[in-house]
């Protein structure tokens, strides 16, 4: 399906903890998806993309690495298509990134990450939406 072919990507350094950086991403269970129920709590990446929840399916929470790596390193963990790499860099450029600790890749087309960008998102920065491998 086209709209899955489409990957939303962050990048980044982090100095949080794996279980800190993790907790970013975690969905609550516990009111067994009813989002109306006042106790549901959105999780720190929902809050951020503007989304009650995301499909675990699509996204790609690589752990992060202890110290920082090469961007073509990173994108080897990404599911973007390596002709968009050369893009991806530079946009990496723009941001001053040029290694890095942590990737995070969600495919979903009809994703439209809330503008402004935000500065943080859990360290690491949104590039944008590329096409997938």
């Amino acid at each position: 399906m086209e709209r899955y072919n489409k990957i939303h990507l962050w990048i980044g350094t982090t100095n949080k903890t794996e279980a800190e950086y993790q907790q970013y991403f975690e969905l609550d269970y516990s009111t067994e998806g009813d989002f109306e129920t006042p106790n549901y709590k959105l999780c720190p990446f929902c809050q951020d993309i503007g989304k009650q929840w995301y499909d675990q399916d699509f996204i790609g929470i690589i752990p992060r690495f202890e110290n920082e790596i090469s961007l073509d390193e990173i994108l080897e963990h990404s599911s973007t298509d390596p002709a968009e790499w050369e893009k991806i860099k530079s946009i990496c450029k723009d941001y001053n990134i040029e290694k890095a600790n942590a990737i995070l890749w969600y495919a979903d087309g009809e994703l439209a990450v809330p503008k402004p960008y935000k500065e943080d998102y859990n360290g690491l920065k949104y590039i944008g939406m590329f096409e997938g491998d």
